[in-house]
């Protein structure tokens, strides 16, 4: 298994639980969509996965990878598994570039960091290999361009070819689709099912329903806490509690 969450209780200082009792797990070659509306608690979780919550937070449970328990990782061997072999997806791609950065040398500054040891010509290659990946053939273009320069769903496949540079076994996409329009919302979810099929493990996290169909499981949040789970056909055929049949009432209102 590659990512095993048991019982994963994340609570503010304050004494406020945020999510509580969060258990899922997650494979190679599969897609998990976590949904829920704004506030359910989802983010949070991802990034307990991730390791990106503050002080602010304390959390019990266990967030296993290949076993190992990442909440008692040493700082250094975080550091050795986050951006190499689980990587994050943000929301807005915009805030996720240097603004005073090429795109070609940011990329190359991801892919360098976890090894130090490429030479000039192999990142070059790589670089280039993860863009055409992705769709992206303009890349003389691209890869001088300044973010603010480039389109949204451009922007998106580009933050996405940063987390894959690395070939990481766990992407982590946290409201992916929320900033682009519904043409490249589903371009994304199509590349997204693509990468599943070559081994890679997704946890695609949105509060859109529509969005989440491509996954192969599905886990309903709301008020931090897992209300329902089953395959995407069960959710969407026979959904069991009223939340679920609430987010998909909205689905149905939205498309007419």
């Amino acid at each position: 298994m590659f990512l095993d969450v048991r019982d994963l209780t994340i609570t503010l200082k304050t004494g406020e639980e945020i999510a509580k009792d969060i258990s899922f797990s997650i494979d190679g070659g599969e897609m998990l969509s976590i949904v829920g509306s704004s506030g359910a608690g989802k983010t949070t979780v991802c990034k307990a996965v991730m390791g990106l919550l503050s002080s602010n937070y304390s959390i019990s449970g266990e967030v296993l990878y290949r076993g190992e328990n990442l909440l008692h990782c040493s700082k250094k061997r975080l550091q050795a598994i986050y951006g190499k072999e689980i990587c994050y997806i943000m929301q807005n791609p915009m805030t996720a570039f240097n603004p005073s950065l090429r795109i070609g040398r940011q990329l190359e500054k991801t892919c360098y960091l976890h090894n130090p040891q490429i030479s000039r010509q192999e990142l070059q290659l790589l670089v280039s290999n993860t863009l055409q990946q992705l769709g992206l053939d303009d890349l003389k273009r691209i890869l001088k361009s300044y973010p603010d320069a480039l389109s949204g769903g451009m922007l998106q496949r580009i933050m996405i070819a940063a987390a894959l540079i690395n070939q990481p076994t766990i992407l982590v996409a946290d409201e992916a689709t929320t900033a682009i329009d519904a043409c490249n919302r589903i371009e994304l979810m199509q590349l997204l099912r693509q990468l599943c099929s070559g081994g890679m493990a997704i946890l695609f996290v949105t509060h859109d329903l529509r969005a989440a169909s491509m996954a192969d499981r599905i886990l309903i949040m709301n008020d931090g806490q897992l209300v329902e789970a089953g395959t995407t056909e069960q959710i969407f055929n026979e959904p069991k509690e009223e939340y679920t049949k609430y987010l998909l009432s909205a689905c149905t209102l939205e498309r007419r």
